[in-house]
């Protein structure tokens, strides 16, 4: 599973996106080219402000300066009166700091005035209108003789402004994350139950005594846990009665082949007499396939870790000892293929697929190797495959590769569909194909332990 495929995550991501164009949506309208104030350009105080403030500054005395220059400077500007004048850096290009010149030089007759700064891209773009992204790009203005000195006049705020700004700025950083942490929080509440479910029908597919959903969430979660529980509890009982039902025939069926049995020993001709012995035992083989296959989700599973070489080895060395030629076909005795699987289901697993190779070909092979994070089994054949219009059904019940219905060259078509369901309950998977020039084979995955991955 991705990130991306996580339903939390992906909303997370929306609101987190969300956020992050409304923040550029704002700098943007602060940033967007406008008119401007035209009585207060670049943050500027306008030339009959300042010339009020120069009259005010010469007519102090040079003590008291400082705090009048304090008091000045509480505001979108800010003042200095230096002994000597900071150099300016022209913009010959900015039209409009030459036009804002002339309005200075009018309102400030006998005096020298130099305006200039470093608007750049982004002041060009925001020319005069006021706002804090001059930060970036301030204009200032050198007025002399001002006191004795230079007064220069700085388009960006005050230290007093500066400090209020990274204020409310840090508050509504931390105002934001506060508000992204509620809403990330309420997304994992509201999507924790769907999780709740999923694992709870994960769980029920292999396990048909799993514990029923607690309900909890808002009430549509509530309404389809509830719901779930109740086709649950369907499901369960309809199992229960195809069990019992099952049961039942064959209890039944079974008394009528003990007395066909004992009857058949009557029968004077040895030959009809093999013949019905031999229908008989199928008939009671198919019996119990039928009823392992209805009864096979009802035991409960008891999954261990399960070294798949060394049982591979006991199986193949138990069915030598027996004279079936079943051999290992690859193993690497170098390594450990661990998973955790029942083990009464992996030896009815490879207990079926060895009868099935033997019933069709003359020799089976095994083999175990490790791919990704799973541990595959392989068993293969020399038979003569299956028709390709059967092999998208194979594991189907009661689908046959071998279209008889003689015991002799093919079961009753439950062996393979035995094999999936068990690999299915401990969470592994089954494939099949013909092999070539002749064949078949099928392999069987498991998710390896987490020591193997």
């Amino acid at each position: 599973m991705t990130l991306s495929s996580n339903l939390g995550t992906r909303v997370g991501l929306l609101l987190l996106i969300g956020f992050v164009l409304i923040q550029a949506v704002v700098l943007s309208a602060l940033a967007f080219p406008g008119k401007g104030d035209e009585q207060r350009p670049y943050n500027l105080p306008p030339p009959g402000e300042l010339a009020a403030m120069v009259g005010a500054i010469d007519s102090t005395p040079a003590a008291e300066r400082p705090a009048l220059l304090m008091a000045f400077n509480g505001s979108l500007y800010t003042m200095r009166l230096l002994s000597q004048p900071s150099p300016t850096h022209d913009d010959p290009a900015a039209s409009d700091l030459a036009q804002l010149r002339g309005a200075y030089v009018a309102a400030l007759p006998g005096r020298a005035v130099r305006i200039g700064g470093r608007p750049g891209p982004l002041g060009r773009m925001i020319r005069q209108r006021p706002g804090p992204m001059h930060f970036l790009s301030p204009v200032e203005i050198s007025i002399s003789p001002v006191g004795g000195g230079t007064l220069q006049v700085d388009s960006r705020p005050s230290l007093l402004v500066r400090s209020y700004l990274r204020q409310r700025a840090g508050q509504g950083l931390v105002g934001a994350l506060l508000v992204l942490a509620a809403l990330l929080f309420a997304i994992r509440q509201t999507t924790r139950p769907i999780i709740r479910l999923s694992e709870g029908a994960r769980r029920f597919g292999t396990d048909l005594s799993a514990p029923d959903l607690v309900p909890a969430g808002s009430r549509e979660l509530r309404m389809l846990a509830e719901a779930f529980n109740e086709m649950k509890g369907r499901i369960v009982e309809l199992v229960e009665d195809r069990t019992r039902m099952l049961a039942a025939i064959a209890h039944d069926m079974r008394t009528y082949l003990t007395r066909l049995r004992l009857r058949v020993e009557f029968i004077d001709d040895a030959e009809q007499r093999q013949r019905a012995e031999a229908d008989l035992a199928e008939l009671g083989a198919m019996l119990d396939d039928t009823l392992l296959f209805a009864e096979q989700k009802k035991r409960r599973m008891q999954p261990q870790r399960i070294d798949l070489a060394r049982e591979l080895a006991a199986i193949a060395a138990l069915r030598a000892e027996i004279g079936q030629p079943v051999a290992i076909a690859q193993i690497d005795p170098a390594k450990r293929y661990a998973v955790q699987v029942d083990l009464l289901s992996l030896r009815r697993i490879l207990s079926n697929l060895i009868d099935n190779g033997l019933r069709y070909g003359t020799s089976v092979a095994l083999s175990v190797w490790s791919e990704g994070d799973d541990v595959r089994i392989r068993v293969t054949d020399d038979g003569p495959g299956v028709p390709l219009d059967l092999l998208k059904r194979l594991g189907e019940p009661y689908v046959r590769g071998e279209p008889s219905r003689n015991r002799a060259s093919g079961g009753v078509g439950l062996g393979l569909a035995i094999v999936c369901a068990l690999a299915a309950e401990n969470g592994g998977s089954v494939a099949m194909r013909n092999r070539q020039p002749q064949g078949f084979e099928v392999t069987v995955s498991f998710p390896a332990c987490e020591g193997m991955r």
